[in-house]
């Protein structure tokens, strides 16, 4: 019985693959090429001691949309146009640039604990790549994940494949301790790693492709296996590009900084009444946060300065623009509740901050991208000096340690009816070279 269910099986996801109808739509445009992809915009990218960078701290990090690259000329654009009938057969296909040795070959952070980092032309910086629809961290083999989102022709008889239909994918340069073999393993086109300037290497760090088994003429080729050797959709120009090496070029920097150690992990608020809240009344809850920083370190938002910021998700950062609550610099006002807006979650509220000693309202930090010139930086883009109301409380050698109160309020949004429920927001606390 087991082996007749298995040759059913197999028939049927063959006749299926057999008979698959994707083909390229009327806007495709391949991005696979070298220069070609879409930039990282991991910005400023700042490697320091040991000390306040331990092996797998996050140093950057950013969320990647395909329609951020200007050889889309809209989110719209359809790449690919399939039959209803594939609605089930289609993909997308996450991998490494596993053929190149800055590109995705090694995997640097494996050893220490930190797997899926990939060694790049930094020298002791790595990238990790996450596809956020489904939580996949990319990897030198093809990872393939089933696509959910189309459109729909007005006759229902077509799937069209848009850009913005490709999942937002975050990028995170990882602190690693050792760089990438020169020696050994794939092969190179961008010479010797480096210690600072511009991502120089044109390789791209990772790639999306399109799949469908069966699409005419492989316009949707299924690539399978190992990158470092397998790559045979490129040639399709199936794939698109994902690269530090693209507009905005990300550059590296040796700086003595600060770093986030500790922070309160929950911060619990008292129950308040809607009726309060209507009136102007807050929840109010404290938390704190511990940095360490190199004695040369200089607290600031200038150039070359270390700031503090706390960063909304990126869920969130989605939610509060529809709401009006980011600023022209990217700036958050409030944090908003995982899943606002969904039965059971509180609605008409936010979460604001302020630093203890000075009691100032502080902005939250975004998803802005970076640009060409600049990323967001300054009080109304979400970063702080990361000396405002620190107090030292131990230090030996070459840091020394701080501690940071904060006071969080729960308040009403703006312009926002209130409707009762649950609050549950996080953030994640950046200590960052400006």
């Amino acid at each position: 019985m087991n082996r007749l269910r298995f040759v059913v099986a197999a028939f049927c996801l063959m006749s299926v693959a057999a008979f698959a109808q994707c083909e390229k739509g009327p806007k495709f445009e391949h991005t696979e090429e070298d220069g070609m992809g879409t930039g990282l915009a991991l910005g400023r990218i700042n490697v320091s001691s040991i000390d306040v960078q331990p092996e797998g701290t996050v140093l950057a990090s950013s969320v990647v949309r395909f329609s951020d690259n200007p050889l889309y000329s809209s989110p719209d654009n359809i790449l690919w146009v399939c039959d209803i009938s594939d609605k089930n057969n289609i993909f997308e296909i996450i991998a490494t640039n596993g053929d190149d040795r800055y590109g995705g070959y090694w995997d640097m952070g494996q050893a220490s604990g930190n797997p899926n980092v990939y060694g790049t032309l930094f020298k002791k910086v790595g990238v990790r790549l996450t596809h956020l629809n489904s939580g996949t961290v990319f990897t030198r083999n093809y990872q393939r994940i089933p696509m959910t989102r189309y459109a729909v022709s007005d006759d229902g008889k077509k799937i069209y494949i848009r850009v913005k239909d490709f999942s937002p994918i975050r990028a995170e340069a990882i602190r690693l301790s050792a760089d990438v073999p020169t020696n050994t393993g794939a092969g190179t086109w961008c010479g010797a790693p480096v210690s600072s300037g511009s991502y120089s290497c044109n390789q791209p760090n990772g790639y999306v492709s399109f799949c469908s088994p069966g699409s005419k003429n492989n316009d949707a080729y299924c690539d399978s296996g190992d990158s470092a050797t397998s790559y045979t959709g490129w040639g399709y120009d199936n794939w698109m590009a994902l690269n530090m090496g693209t507009a905005p070029v990300s550059t590296l920097t040796t700086i003595a900084t600060c770093v986030a150690k500790n922070v309160t992990p929950v911060v619990v608020f008292p129950s308040i009444s809607r009726t309060e809240l209507e009136s102007g009344k807050a929840a109010q809850a404290n938390f704190s946060v511990t940095v360490r920083c190199e004695n040369t370190a200089v607290g600031g938002v200038a150039q070359n300065q270390t700031a503090l910021g706390l960063q909304v998700p990126y869920e969130s950062f989605l939610a509060a623009q529809t709401l009006g609550l980011v600023n022209s610099s990217g700036g958050v006002s409030h944090l908003l509740s995982e899943n606002y807006g969904q039965t059971g979650m509180a609605r008409g509220v936010g979460i604001q901050i302020a630093n203890a000693s000075d009691g100032i309202v502080r902005q939250f930090l975004g998803w802005d991208r970076c640009t060409t010139t600049s990323c967001a930086t300054g009080n109304s883009g979400g970063w702080y000096p990361v000396n405002v109301g620190a107090t030292r409380i131990a230090g030996s050698g070459n840091t020394q340690d701080y501690l940071i109160n904060f006071n969080a309020s729960l308040v009403r949004l703006p312009d926002e009816a209130i409707a009762a429920g649950k609050v549950d927001a996080r953030a994640y606390v950046w200590v960052k070279v400006q």
